[in-house]
Formats: structure tokens, C-alpha cells, sequence
């Protein structure tokens, strides 16, 4: 009849109605397959909102809170919590007792203690400044000298590309486990 009905975004099958997806193609394209496999898992209205929260463009000058990275970090500690391999094993900014840049301390992003592991999540500033990746590297190495096993990601790709982060946790989780049997 010459009309089409243009369904909202959140209409996705799955996807909790009350958490709108954002329209722009370009982010339906970058986080297409990151939505797919929230749906897949089950995604409740929470694990939504954080993860809209987290993926939403950061802009350059932000600064604090407004950088998005606790938004990050937030909705990776949620979503490992709802797989039953990650469920209960990490903690969410843990300071360890390991000096760094001058700090009787060392905050990690993601800590399972059990198993050594540390996740890492980096925003954009981290590789735009030689200053702040060497900070990141003399962290990885301290980490690593005191038994850590360090997985390290962009904050970006924890929505972009969700299946490899969690792929990797959880191999990194598995691998650990045997070893330590």
C-alpha cells in the first residue's frame, strides 16, 4: 500500500523493550554481533542498560566518570557474573598490595583471585599517549613478576567485539583451572 512500518530499535526478539538501542547504522553495525550474543545469553533489563551505557561514542575531551570506563568495567563484571564458568570468581577494582608509580598499591580493573587473573580494560587514551602505555606495560610487568596473568582489552571492543572478550576470560579461566589441578 505504499507505507512501511519502521520498527524501533529495542524491538529486537529478546531484548529487554524497555532499554532502547541506539538508531545511528553505524553503531548497529560496530555492536550488531554484541547485541546478538546478549540475547543469546539472556540479557535482562540491567545487563541492558549497562551495556547501552558502556558502548555509547565517548567523546575526546571527556573527563572522569564521564570517559565511559567504569560503564565498562561495570557491565563486563555483570555479564561474566550471569556465566556460570565466571559466576562468583572476579571482583570489580581491587587494589592489590604491589608498588606502582610511587603507590604502596596497584588498582586492577578485574581480579579473579583465586586463579591469578587480571582483566584490564583500556580506553582510546591509553594507545594516544606513549606515556600512559608505558605505564600499562610497567603494570602488566609488575603483575606478571607477582603471578598474575594479565588479559588486557580496549574498552571499545568489550562491546564491538564481546565474543572474542569473553572468549578469551574464559579460556584464560579454563586453562588456569587445569594448570592448577
Amino acid at each position: 500500500m505504499g507505507y512501511k512500518i519502521l520498527l524501533p530499535a529495542s524491538a529486537l526478539p529478546g531484548w529487554p523493550a524497555d532499554v532502547p538501542l541506539p538508531v545511528n547504522p553505524d553503531w548497529k553495525k560496530d555492536y550488531a554481533a554484541s547485541v546478538q550474543r546478549l540475547v543469546r545469553d539472556g540479557v535482562d533489563f540491567s545487563l541492558a542498560n549497562l551495556f547501552v551505557h558502556a558502548s555509547r561514542t565517548v567523546p575526546p575531551n571527556a573527563e572522569g566518570a564521564n570517559r565511559a570506563r567504569s560503564a565498562t568495567e561495570a557491565f563486563l563484571y555483570r555479564r561474566l557474573e550471569t556465566l556460570s564458568e565466571a559466576a562468583g570468581r572476579f571482583r570489580l577494582n581491587v587494589e592489590l598490595p604491589i608498588a606502582f608509580d610511587g603507590w604502596g598499591r596497584m588498582e586492577v580493573d578485574l581480579l579473579c583471585t583465586d586463579l591469578r587473573i587480571v582483566v584490564e580494560l583500556d580506553g582510546g587514551q591509553h594507545l594516544a599517549n606513549t606515556d600512559a602505555y608505558r605505564r600499562d606495560r610497567r603494570k602488566d610487568m609488575l603483575l606478571q613478576e607477582n603471578g598474575y596473568f594479565v588479559l588486557r582489552f580496549l574498552a571499545e571492543d568489550v562491546g564491538k567485539h564481546l565474543n572474542e572478550v569473553l572468549d578469551a576470560i574464559l579460556r584464560t579461566l579454563s586453562h588456569r583451572r587445569r594448570a592448577q589441578s
